[in-house]
């Protein structure tokens, strides 16, 4: 549905994009993840047609997106990180205009969303918060019914039970046939929500793959709470085993079989354990400082 290939894009002597490529699959989530200043915002508008790529190839549902720009975007519902909108339009308004030049749009469908997320629809856009407006972005990018949406940090500002309802939504969308290329720092929302991640640096693709492969193999990660403080020295050594904190809460990496950590913790005053083994959190900590080191 989206195909990217060899996408550059410099302004001046500045390289924002480095020869860009991975592919976007009909009806999935696909996480867009990286840190700031990676080149993620510059790309996702290189796909709506606000940015022109130096070189490269880019194809939305079939269309180039470069050459034919418009007719693509006519295929995209766009929920920009930006929320600097038409602050004198009511909310109503404001939905009518965002969604008007798609061909398959549907207000009712939009002012159901608004309802839900309890957006005012009367109320003009300049007063609204920014919680209120990101409801309103994401309610026009679902609304237009287009066969792709693109969501720059959809979850940013938003209260726990609207974050519910936008992940319930997500998934109804892409279950619907919709692809769905979320951009985002929010690595909890974005691995229970995403099939498929690429990693973004400096530029250029780091990583890219289904998610459950990205995590395979990973090395374990305990977040240990214990009863009393501990030293370090009281705490089991040995190869696979790596132990950083202070007084009663510790983190444990470790390269072994769980059960057999278990039985090492076993004689200590454990009040708790989190086992956050495998997190999407964990692989961009390790892949980005492993660049930082080699850059």
């Amino acid at each position: 549905m989206i195909s990217a290939r060899s996408i550059t894009k410099s302004y001046g002597d500045v390289e924002v994009l480095r020869g860009v490529s991975f592919d976007v699959e009909s009806g999935t989530i696909h996480g867009f993840v990286g840190p700031n200043g990676a080149g993620k915002s510059t790309f996702l508008k290189s796909l709506v047609g606000v940015v022109r790529p130096s070189s490269g190839e880019l194809v939305v549902d079939g269309i180039d997106a470069i050459e034919r720009s418009l007719e693509a975007r006519r295929r995209i519902g766009y929920a920009p990180a930006e929320t600097s909108l038409y602050h004198r339009l009511r909310v109503g308004e404001l939905l009518d205009f965002a969604i008007r030049y798609h061909p398959g749009s549907d207000k009712a469908r939009g002012l159901e969303l608004l309802d839900a997320l309890g957006v005012p629809v009367g109320r003009k856009v300049g007063v609204l918060s920014h919680g209120m407006k990101r409801k309103l972005i994401l309610s026009q990018a679902i609304a237009t019914n287009a066969p792709v949406m693109i969501l720059d940090e959809p979850m940013e500002a938003l209260d726990p039970e609207a974050r519910r309802i936008v992940e319930q939504l997500m998934h109804e969308e892409a279950s619907a046939g919709r692809t769905i290329l979320l951009s985002s720092h929010d690595l909890f929302s974005t691995q229970r929500l995403c099939s498929r991640v690429t990693f973004l640096h400096r530029g250029s693709v780091l990583r890219d793959g289904l998610v459950s492969e990205l995590l395979s193999g990973r090395a374990g990660r305990l977040h240990i709470e214990f009863s009393a403080d501990q030293h370090s020295e009281s705490l089991p050594k040995g190869a696979g085993l790596e132990w950083t904190g202070l007084g009663a809460s510790w983190q444990l990496r470790f390269d072994r079989p769980l059960g057999e950590v278990l039985l090492l913790l076993g004689r200590l005053p454990v009040s708790g354990i989190r086992d956050d083994a495998g997190s999407l959190e964990d692989l961009f900590d390790n892949l980005y400082d492993q660049s930082e080191v080699s850059a």
